[in-house]
């Protein structure tokens, strides 16, 4: 049986990283943390925004871009290698994301809906992701409002590609629970509407799950344990 010490680590990290930000002030914030060597942070924000940045190891990298007002951005990487970039447009978003071991590859992009923006441009997408192990890979877009992702790798080559897109606006957002525990896992969700929602576990190695949604509140639950699974559900 697989255990899960890392998701103390994330727990206790994400305590962290939101008692910090909560605790600054109004104005624009950014607070970064390096212990190691040859590690990297670019940070890009507008007014009342903040991010928190805690790197412990080598040669990790994290980019954060926020524009508009009002974004949270807590990242922690612990480790080596390992890659973040984060990229919201719009106002009031959250991410939270830890990296914990070594290669391993997030991109979280939260932003407008294509079909228009709300008043005042408000987008209240919330992100939260944990990779602990190996090369592991996360590709996350969330455009809309309040939409939200948790997505969970643990072990060693796992991928995960989610796609959210809420429309028409002020119909609700779309929600993702993804999990891998396990190698060479694969999944996916694209969801296109509103008020859809995902939940994709796997728990073994070299599963694959892909979940399309269009329309409005479908729904899609997997679950995957053993080795060589294959999933795919398309509903309109």
């Amino acid at each position: 049986m697989r255990k899960f010490p890392g998701l103390l680590i994330f727990a206790a990290t994400a305590a962290l990283l939101l008692t910090a930000s909560l605790l600054s002030t109004a104005q624009g914030i950014g607070t970064v943390t390096q212990v190691g060597l040859d590690n990297y942070v670019y940070v890009y924000q507008e007014v009342l925004s903040e991010v928190i940045i805690l790197q412990l190891g080598d040669e990790n990298a994290a980019t954060v871009e926020q524009f508009g007002a009002e974004h949270i951005a807590g990242l922690a990487q612990i480790g080596d290698d390992n890659e973040l970039e984060i990229w919201q447009l719009g106002q009031r978003d959250l991410v939270l994301a830890v990296q914990n071991g070594a290669g391993n590859e997030g991109r979280i992009n939260q932003m407008h809906s294509s079909a228009g923006t709300s008043t005042y441009g408000v987008t209240d997408n919330d992100a939260f992701s944990y990779q602990a192990g190996l090369y592991n890979i996360l590709n996350l877009l969330q455009i809309g409002e309040d939409n939200t992702a948790s997505i969970y790798q643990i072990d060693t080559n796992n991928e995960v590609f989610v796609v959210q897109e809420q429309y028409p606006l002020g119909m609700g957002g779309n929600a993702a629970l993804m999990v891998q525990v396990g190698m060479g896992n694969w999944a996916s969700a694209v969801q296109l509407g509103a008020q859809q929602m995902t939940r994709s576990i796997q728990l073994g190695d070299d599963n694959s799950s892909s979940v399309n949604q269009n329309g409005g509140a479908n729904r899609a639950s997997v679950v995957q344990t053993g080795d060589r699974n294959v999933f795919t559900a398309t509903q309109g």
